[in-house]
């Protein structure tokens, strides 16, 4: 469906307020907005962004899927190309503004990765991630769709464009983020368990309890970011206990929240499904001084042991934070290979600790695993 936006789109900006409102106080409630989403390991691995165009189509190619759309366009030795492509390839969300003296724009981006512009109609200034960003030719409304220069656009969401003349088509391609290691691990041998290492900028795991969980005995946690940003960073807490019999969804949601600090509100409610069973968990949010962060709480209730887990990224969009448990909880084993040298035993490295403080205890291979 092509993006007409003007001028009917501009005028239910009153009705997009008022159910902004109801949403925002529904999370505020603590209430369940959503119903269960069940996740498989194979959706885990994301795929890279690939969009194609080619001048004169109505159709563009995002990401294998043909979609409708107004078509790209040169002025002035500048290609136009419509802002739905972007939103549809890039996870954008858009608002609309409409005042007597102008008409204008925001992007802000639904996945992990952290992106916002602001932009006026006839402007040949935007800003992009809170810096002011020159534009070859202004964004326009065009036959209802809004249309934007291509490269600066595409490459401020870190893309890679290549034109091909001959056959008068583009390509707009990003790689994959990817948040967790394909080969090194993190676990316990004492707790059987095991989960995959964080890609960039791994931090070396401590035990210790975030603010989320209760203060629990042999809560192990450690960090890591996006595409190598340590700005962009995501924090991993584990603890066990004893598991027991089979429990209701309701019943495992129950002993999760039992393990959680009351001021955090319950937001949405998620099931995922692994190769050792599905975790049931929730996004939650907790009221800060001017903002809320948010945490997501994950519960896996095996007859040996229970698994808690919590996801940790600050400030952020749900979507952001179901797009990591996606990603890292699918790669979790009720287990721990002793044998894998690529895996990292806790139990080593606190055993480590304690033999570093006893000056009569002898040298220990605890870090051997270090990855």
């Amino acid at each position: 469906m092509n993006q007409h936006i003007i001028p009917q789109q501009w005028k239910k900006n009153g009705m997009a307020c008022m159910v902004a409102v109801i949403f925002i106080v529904s999370l505020l409630m603590g209430g369940l907005f959503a119903s269960p989403l069940v996740t498989s390991a194979a959706d885990a691995q994301p795929a890279g962004i690939e969009i194609e165009l080619k001048v004169g189509s109505d159709t563009a190619l995002v990401n294998g899927k043909e979609i409708k759309v107004q078509g790209m366009y040169e002025t002035k030795g500048v290609t136009m190309i419509p802002v739905r492509v972007l939103m549809k390839a890039f996870e954008l969300n858009i608002q609309f503004f409409n005042s007597a003296h102008e008409k204008s724009f925001t992007l802000n981006s639904k996945s992990y990765r952290d992106y916002s512009a602001y932009v006026k109609l006839g402007a040949l200034e935007a800003q992009v991630g809170g810096k002011v960003v020159k534009l070859p030719q202004p964004a326009v409304e065009k036959q209802g769709s809004l249309m934007v220069p291509l490269r600066v656009f595409a490459e401020s969401l870190e893309a890679v464009v290549k034109i091909d003349r001959k056959n008068k088509t583009i390509r707009i391609t990003r790689a994959a983020d990817i948040l967790v290691d394909g080969k090194h691990r993190i676990g316990s041998s004492k707790d059987s368990w095991s989960i995959a290492a964080p890609l960039y900028n791994p931090s070396e795991p401590t035990a210790t309890s975030l603010f989320g969980f209760e203060t629990h005995p042999g809560a192990w946690n450690w960090s890591g970011s996006l595409n190598a940003n340590p700005n962009a960073g995501f924090t991993v807490t584990i603890w066990t206990e004893d598991g027991g019999k089979p429990l209701t969804e309701d019943e495992t949601l129950e002993q999760l929240k039992k393990q959680i600090h009351t001021s955090w509100f319950t937001i949405q409610k998620r099931t995922l499904k692994t190769s050792d069973g599905s975790f049931v968990g929730f996004v939650a949010g907790h009221n800060e001084p001017f903002s809320v962060t948010y945490s997501q709480f994950w519960i896996l209730r095996l007859p040996e042991k229970t698994y808690y887990i919590e996801i940790f990224i600050g400030n952020g969009s749900v979507e952001k934070h179901t797009w990591v448990a996606d990603q890292l909880l699918p790669t979790f084993r009720a287990s721990f290979d002793d044998k894998d040298a690529n895996s990292k035993d806790v139990t080593l490295i606190k055993q480590h600790a304690t033999n570093l403080r006893t000056p009569s205890s002898k040298p220990t291979d605890a870090l051997r695993n270090s990855y």
